[in-house]
């Protein structure tokens, strides 16, 4: 054989092999375990674990899914990359008994870059009210009780805001106390796109209390608690999207 041609078949079998070492991304998943905790794909969502996080795709358009923690966990907290809503595009979690949502809050696109808190406790657990708090940097900034919007009914499920603000969604949380669950938004105001001056969430409470105020409340942490005394049966946590395309997990912890 020549020895141009030996040269040549050498390189293309050099580049073959390097090629064959190359790392690839893992293809999606329907399950998957991320720094210890075991989840599951729901919906039109796809699963990939990276060394840096857990991404969560497919859900651009009207595609609605995210994944679901394992066990019925006390406390879970998703820390993602922050994420913008599109108006129409929700984000948020919820706790499920079975095929019922025995609580949730999503964060709703409206747009011009702003997002609607929408919170919902079934009136058949005998919630009549839930208490909405805003902190920042661990104070207190805003506490009301707040009432269910007009045309709850048995059966009938009605999402109820705990107000509006500006900035991107950035970590989600669930904490089981009392026998009753607490959901919670959190914006991460170190990082993503800030409210004016605000690192966080610029909110303005819902009505009645939007009048009171002079100006938005800046914060950091939105959690919302069902006014009851029955306990709540525990639920599967997880973490859902519609519309947003895809977001990246960077920390999940269960406990």
């Amino acid at each position: 054989m020549p020895r141009h041609r030996l040269s040549l078949v050498v390189l293309v079998s050099l580049v073959a092999l390097s090629a064959c070492d190359t790392e690839a991304p893992p293809p999606p998943a329907g399950t998957a375990t991320y720094q210890g905790v075991d989840v599951e794909a729901e919906g039109d969502a796809a699963l990939t674990v990276e060394a840096d996080g857990l991404l969560v795709s497919g859900l651009g358009g009207t595609r609605e899914g995210g994944f679901a923690v394992g066990g019925t966990p006390d406390r879970v907290d998703v820390e993602i990359d922050p994420l913008p809503i599109p108006a129409g595009a929700r984000f948020g979690v919820e706790v499920r008994d079975g095929d019922d949502v025995v609580a949730s809050l999503y964060n709703e696109g409206v747009g011009e870059g702003r997002v609607e808190l929408r919170f919902d406790f079934p009136d058949l657990l005998g919630v009549t009210a839930a208490t909405v708090r805003y902190r920042f940097q661990g104070q207190l900034v805003f506490e009301a009780r707040v009432g269910f919007e007009a045309g709850r009914a048995r059966g009938q499920r009605r999402e109820t805001s705990a107000g509006t603000g500006e900035g991107d969604t950035g970590s989600t949380h669930v904490i089981r106390d009392r026998g009753r669950y607490i959901v919670v938004s959190d914006s991460d105001g170190d990082g993503g796109r800030r409210a004016s001056a605000c690192a966080g969430f610029l909110m303005t409470p819902p009505p009645p209390f939007d009048v009171e105020l002079e100006a938005p409340i800046c914060a950091d942490w939105v959690e919302v608690e069902p006014v009851l005394t029955a306990q709540v049966p525990r639920g599967v946590v997880a973490v859902r999207g519609r519309g947003v395309g895809s977001f990246w997990v960077r920390e999940l912890a269960a406990e």
